[in-house]
């Protein structure tokens, strides 16, 4: 890449060889055609459209260079904002998940004393790590509450099948209070027969016979 020092050196050498030529042209000592004048000129004039030809060219290269380097530098730029805005939205993400409220912080856990001395060496796996104790922790809820749930159904069972023979035995029971009160009902006549029947006697017995009416009378 030429300099401009270098450009600055063949313009003053051509400028002393113009300047020698024209003052002795001016005074009148020019001469006949000098060769090697003529040549130092044609020298200088050559190595400056060299200095220019490569200078235009250096030049195209470094604009094509700065025009590279701007495309470079706008891609960074778009890849960093598109990183700021990643790590903004992983920041928002961070955020909500700690603000975050899981369903299972409101399910009622078996306390953590029981669950240590109850649960299986399975569910006791990692329980320093707060994330995987509460994992297990789940894990034996589920399996209790299953457990519970079948407990519960069979409950549930026994008590529609005790219900179930309860009806039978209150309808039975219907039935016999119903037989007792048809047999109740079928003995009044008979009641009432032996009732009249008794108050029959009871008047006979209380009647004085005509045999013993005279015999009062005559002892009288």
């Amino acid at each position: 890449m030429p300099t401009i020092d270098s450009i600055e050196i063949a313009s003053k050498e051509l400028e002393t060889i113009l300047t020698s030529y024209m003052q002795k042209k001016i005074n009148g000592t020019l001469g006949d055609y000098d060769a090697d004048e003529y040549e130092q000129i044609q020298n200088c004039l050559d190595r400056l459209k060299d200095l220019q030809a490569n200078s235009y060219i250096s030049m195209r290269d470094s604009k094509q260079s700065t025009s590279d380097a701007k495309d470079h530098m706008d891609k960074k730029q778009v890849e960093l904002q598109d990183v700021m805005y990643e790590k903004r939205h992983i920041l928002e993400e961070i955020v909500q998940c700690r603000e975050f409220r899981s369903v299972y912080q409101d399910v009622e856990l078996i306390p953590i004393e029981e669950f240590q001395s109850k649960a299986g060496p399975e569910y006791l796996i990692d329980s320093d790590n707060p994330h995987q104790l509460m994992i297990n922790r789940l894990k034996y809820e589920l399996v209790v509450r299953a457990e519970l749930k079948e407990q519960k159904e069979v409950l549930e069972q026994r008590k529609v099948q005790l219900i179930k023979e309860n009806i039978k035995v209150q309808r039975k029971v219907d039935q016999f209070d119903k037989l007792l009160d048809d047999f109740v009902e079928s003995t009044g006549p008979v009641v009432e027969a032996l009732t009249a029947e008794e108050k029959v006697n009871m008047v006979t017995e209380q009647e004085p016979t005509v045999e013993t009416v005279d015999a009062m009378d005559t002892t009288g």
